[in-house]
């Protein structure tokens, strides 16, 4: 796997105008990491990893997002995805060390070209913690895909928390690493929990290029972090789907459903329909 490097300008000269119009379901999705003091809302506690497993196989995604999975998290959806294959690197040591935002693609539908990987900090070619970012190393992961003659980019990351400079600044980066690819008319998708609200300015930064998929209109609420809390309703939407502006989606969704009377993650699952084009 190569390192994401400064300009993808190379990549866009060597094709041509997308052919035709195909759509594709994408889901992004924090499945929260194996953390043994969530007690009953472990990985491995009341099936939560089997719960997982049937949130995604009942929306059936061409192409998911994961956040926050760790190396045995990733084997075992790799285990339980069978039509899939997975892109992604642990965050610590670009291997297998810490989280992962990797990419599940469905390898019927696909043909994968190229991938990589960079860091959210002001060194992206290595593993590093960017600006403010108060705990962690914070990574993206992104890989060029084929289906048919159509050819697009999918680029699955997780800001920091609480830095809101490293916010902006990992804002800034993607934005630098697309516009190449924004110019050539190569379709992108961005999934990713921003950990922000659509109202940060971080949000502002990435719609400059993008577009949200949310559409209200389709969901009884806007929320996305559930915190495993089953008395109070959600009120923070932080994770998102953006595409590029001239692309169109449809069918979002907000899976907000419990299975045994637990979430399965303390983020909901996203999901949407985008015409390529």
């Amino acid at each position: 796997m190569k390192v994401f490097k400064n300009t993808l300008t190379y990549f866009g000269l060597l094709f041509g105008v997308v052919a035709q119009a195909q759509s594709v379901s994408v889901m992004s999705y924090n499945i929260r990491y194996d953390n043994p003091h969530d007690k009953e809302n472990a990985w491995t506690q009341c099936d939560r990893k089997q719960r997982v497993i049937q949130v995604i196989r009942e929306q059936n995604p061409d192409i998911l997002g994961v956040q926050e999975a760790l190396a045995h998290q990733v084997a075992y959806l790799e285990d339980h995805l069978s039509d899939y294959q997975f892109v992604g690197v642990g965050r610590d040591d670009g291997d297998s060390a810490g989280e992962y935002a990797a990419i599940f693609f469905n390898t019927n539908k696909f043909q994968l070209l190229d991938s990589g990987y960079f860091w959210l900090s002001e060194t992206p070619e290595k593993p590093s913690k960017g600006w403010d970012a108060t705990c962690c190393n914070r990574i993206a992961t992104w890989v060029k895909l084929q289906m048919g003659k159509v050819l697009f980019y999918v680029f699955n990351t997780h800001f920091d928390h609480e830095g809101e400079i490293a916010q902006q600044e990992s804002a800034r980066l993607l934005q630098e690493k697309m516009l190449p690819l924004i110019k050539a008319k190569i379709p992108i998708l961005l999934l990713g929990d921003l950990n922000i609200t659509p109202d940060n300015k971080a949000i502002a930064s990435i719609q400059t290029i993008l577009k949200d998929t949310f559409k209200k209109e389709d969901n009884d609420h806007n929320a996305t972090f559930n915190a495993f809390d089953l008395n109070n309703l959600p009120t923070k939407r932080i994770d998102y789907i953006f595409i590029s502006k001239y692309l169109k989606s449809k069918n979002y969704r907000i899976i907000d459903k419990k299975i045994n009377g637990l979430y399965p993650s303390d983020h909901f699952p996203i999901t949407a329909q985008i015409k390529l084009r």
